[in-house]
């Protein structure tokens, strides 16, 4: 999110990899996390596909050139991609996975491939509403071979169903999880996605709490607030965030990637600057 640091860092296009991504762990104390071995497949309206490599901006870097790419289509529309994005966006939340996992969206597994993976997850349940996207994902992966695979299980649950929480108690036998995290939105910042998350949070009484984009939420608060810290945005929404100083870091470098001024509705974005010029696109 802050230019001063990301930003000089990315502002050449490079060869995005697990290896040239070694400079977000220097700078946050976390990085890039192993994905599963994907191949094409359709499952009812879901399919994976395979696109070439092009130039792409990340969560936290400007320009990179990235390798083969994987998107998950629900009928035409991408739901969500291997793209840099979206393994940047979900890296804090994968290196604070630990003890018993919930997390509430399979979508394409990088979450749950790579938090199963690690020695001090014990468990990690998985609550998804989409029959076909599990089915898609084992038409796609190798699931049952995942390194973890006996730490997964799976629930078939909408996350915002008032009768979920009691259900995922019972898989928990009561127990607590050490960490909530939820993915069930196909865009970023969600304005719903803050409450959804305290809700979850605070019926099942999570260690921690997380949800995808928390970070472009925050900065959003921030802006319309005049500014304030983390803790003060994770009391006012009410959810347990995970904080420090490598993550607030992630967290400004992630505000100066995107145009928060222009998601807040202070000035026109880019897009619709662009719009105007050409006389595209009425009010844009």
């Amino acid at each position: 999110m802050t230019a001063d640091r990301a930003t000089s860092a990315a502002a050449t296009p490079r060869p995005y990899s697990l290896d040239a991504a070694r400079d977000m762990r220097a700078l946050y104390g976390f990085g890039l996390f192993p994905l599963p071995d994907y191949r094409p497949a359709r499952v009812g309206p879901w399919r994976l596909e395979r696109h070439r490599g092009s130039l792409a901006h990340g969560y936290v870097t400007r320009a990179v050139v990235e390798p083969v790419r994987w998107v998950l289509y629900r009928d035409r529309v991408p739901w969500m991609s291997t793209g840099v994005m979206e393994q940047e966006s979900h890296a804090w939340h994968v290196h604070r996975a630990r003890g018993t996992v919930v997390v509430f969206g399979l979508g394409m597994g990088m979450y749950v491939h790579a938090a199963a993976a690690k020695p001090e997850v014990e468990r990690v349940v998985v609550v998804d509403n989409a029959p076909d996207v599990q089915a898609v994902l084992r038409a796609a992966t190798d699931l049952d071979a995942w390194k973890g695979r006996e730490k997964i299980t799976l629930v078939e649950a909408d996350a915002l169903d008032a009768a979920t929480p009691e259900h995922l108690r019972t898989v928990l036998a009561g127990a607590r999880p050490d960490v909530l995290y939820a993915d069930i939105w196909p865009t970023y910042p969600d304005a719903g996605a803050p409450a959804q998350t305290a809700a979850l949070a605070a019926a099942l009484q999570p260690g921690e709490a997380g949800w995808w984009g928390q970070e472009i939420s925050f900065a959003l608060w921030a802006h319309r607030q005049g500014g304030g810290t983390l803790e003060d945005y994770a009391a006012a929404v009410g959810v347990p965030l995970a904080v420090g100083d490598g993550y607030r870091a992630f967290c400004r470098d992630a505000a100066a990637i995107h145009d928060i001024a222009a998601l807040a509705g202070d000035r026109p974005s880019l897009g619709q600057r662009l719009k105007r010029l050409l006389g595209l696109g009425g009010r844009g």
